[in-house]
């Protein structure tokens, strides 16, 4: 049965800024006109939520919902100024004697809506008091969890747009949220039967959104938010895949679509918040705390929970950015004096420091975490020391463990043949096990943005010597990336490949800028073009593909103008690859 689940999740969710945000989307599935949501900073006088819809009896009312989070107790009825008896007197002498001139002909119904339930010690006093109150015009409804619930299984979750086999998968996500790796497979399964369904896109989406709060809610309270965060991403980019054409073509329907979305971001950034702002950040400069959180003495381990550590706060940065003024469709600098992205950043930036294993990637793969945590240090100058730093330190390890056989960034990134490499210390091995890099000349050509003449000198000796046999590549989205990327396929892009550091960098910096201007998909992207940049991260995320170099252009002509005239030198954009280049 569903019910337990969805009536557990109700009663779970914290009152600000969760029952009170899920409440107006609740009334929107039910076909309710929403005229009033929670606003931060201004006085509510008791009503959290207004809205127009049709009660029980078919009449058309106004809507007025007081909202409390799980059970009401004695002091949350009349304990104080914020107690809800006090919050419903308010509604009577203040927000229903100044309702819009077009709700005055109106009945009006008051809601005392509790994410629990209302306790029988409490029952009466509740009772008496709406009694006393209730007029041939104002009526009042008592709306607990379990009446939240039912509406939700009438509305959204009604069945025939979640049928039985999706309730079964969505209480399987629930049930072992405390079991990431179970717990993902089931909504996996879910998000492609929704997005699969006949239901219209935005519809689809609310329903994904639906079952992501629930999944949190379940996560938060077996205090395990691997499953939740996980699926936020998931959830994240099937969004975008099915409302993007909607959010640009359907322009009656826009705002619908584009809340939807925007619904689905900021659940996703709440989950984030829970997880890294909270758990991780506060530990990010303090000596080896995040490694020894990993709970595994495993060197490899240590590294690729790290590196994915990384590449998650990066992310988190990287949508905060995207969210400040003056952001177009590529990531640039920002001179806000104060902001969230540059707090992230700062934190993210005392990592390597404190996490030494992040030097040291052992994976090429793991090129995309490292490429996400620079552009995000690039675009605050507070933090372009750290990330030269980082990309100076990276470099000189990297090419150590080549020379003596150490722990390189293999091709190959499965963990059994990570917990192998090196196997030989010979030079056959090392040319098949590191046959390409994205790695290098992703640090080659930051190294070169921050005018770290040595470092890319260092790599184009390396790359001349040790590593000549070596492909360096960066990967390009083609004309069937726009279809692919957001549902998971990796199989779509191509590979530049026989990229050359040259003296100072500029043989790579040319080749680099003449790929970005000569493609012709990468700006025809929806993410790219409807100026939604983090999506296409995300996605490089999720399937481990190297981070277009289109998306440091921007970045590039600010910090080093005079290479913005720039001419391809020895770059071939003719390779096709899946999920890493060849």
């Amino acid at each position: 049965m569903i019910t337990p689940i969805i009536r557990e999740y109700f009663k779970g969710l914290k009152e600000q800024d969760e029952l009170d945000v899920v409440i107006p989307d609740l009334l929107t599935s039910m076909g309710f006109e929403v005229v009033r949501r929670p606003k931060s900073g201004n006085r509510q006088y008791g009503a959290d939520v207004i809205a127009v819809g049709t009660d029980t009896d078919g009449e058309r009312k106004l809507f007025v919902f007081s909202i409390k989070r799980g059970d009401l107790t004695r002091q949350e009825w009349a304990g104080g100024e914020q107690a809800l008896r006090q919050s419903l007197d308010e509604i009577k002498d203040v927000i229903l004697n100044n309702r819009a001139p077009e709700h005055e002909g109106l009945k009006v119904v008051i809601c005392i809506t509790l994410g629990g339930i209302v306790p029988e010690a409490i029952e009466p006093l509740v009772n008496g008091y709406m009694r006393s109150n209730r007029t041939k015009t104002l009526g009042y409804q008592v709306w607990t969890g379990d009446t939240l619930t039912r509406k939700i299984l009438d509305g959204a979750l009604r069945e025939e747009l979640f049928s039985g086999e999706l309730r079964t998968l969505l209480r399987k996500a629930a049930a072992t949220a405390d079991d990431p790796e179970r717990s993902i497979a089931h909504f996996e399964r879910l998000v492609d039967a929704v997005a699969g369904g006949d239901a219209d896109p935005v519809e689809k989406v609310r329903i994904l959104y639906l079952a992501l709060w629930i999944l949190f809610v379940w996560g938060r309270d077996a205090s395990n938010f691997e499953a939740p965060y996980l699926a936020s991403e998931i959830a994240t980019l099937r969004a975008w895949d099915l409302l993007h054409g909607r959010i640009e073509g359907d322009r009656g329907r826009r705002l619908d679509a584009s809340h939807s979305f925007h619904q689905v971001v900021t659940l996703h950034l709440r989950i984030w918040d829970e997880l890294y702002g909270t758990k991780v950040l506060p530990h990010a400069g303090k000596l080896h705390v995040l490694s020894f959180a990993v709970g595994s003495v495993d060197g490899l381990d240590i590294n690729l929970s790290m590196f994915e550590t990384v590449g998650r706060v990066a992310m988190g940065g990287l949508w905060r950015l995207w969210m400040e003024p003056g952001q177009g469709a590529v990531p640039k600098t920002s001179d806000l004096a104060c902001w969230p992205a540059r707090n992230i950043a700062e934190a993210l930036g005392r990592m390597p420091v404190a996490n030494p294993t992040l030097f040291s990637p052992f994976a090429d793969h793991q090129s995309t975490d490292l490429a996400l945590a620079l552009l995000l240090l690039c675009s605050v100058r507070e933090t372009r020391d750290a990330a030269r730093r980082w990309v100076r330190g990276a470099a000189q390890r990297i090419i150590f463990a080549y020379r003596h056989h150490g722990r390189y960034p293999a091709n190959d990134g499965s963990y059994s043949f990570l917990l192998r490499h090196p196997e030989a210390a010979t030079d056959e091995y090392r040319q098949a096990a590191m046959a390409a890099s994205v790695t290098l000349p992703l640090l080659a050509m930051v190294a070169y943005l921050l005018d770290d003449a040595e470092t890319v000198a260092s790599i184009n000796e390396f790359q001349k010597t040790d590593a000549r046999d070596c492909s360096f590549q960066a990967w390009v989205p083609n004309n069937r990336t726009d279809g692919k990327i957001w549902t998971g396929d990796p199989w779509q892009g191509s590979s530049v490949t026989g990229l050359k550091v040259g003296d100072g960098g500029s043989e790579l910096v040319a080749a680099l800028q003449t790929e970005s201007k000569a493609n012709p998909d990468y700006p025809m992207l929806s993410a790219i073009r409807l100026e939604h940049w983090p999506i296409l991260l995300l996605a490089c995320r999720q399937l481990r593909l190297p981070v277009p170099p289109q998306l440091w252009m921007t970045l590039m002509k600010e910090m080093k103008p005079a290479a913005a005239g720039a001419s391809a030198v020895g770059s071939d954009p003719t390779g096709e690859c899946g999920a890493a280049p060849d």
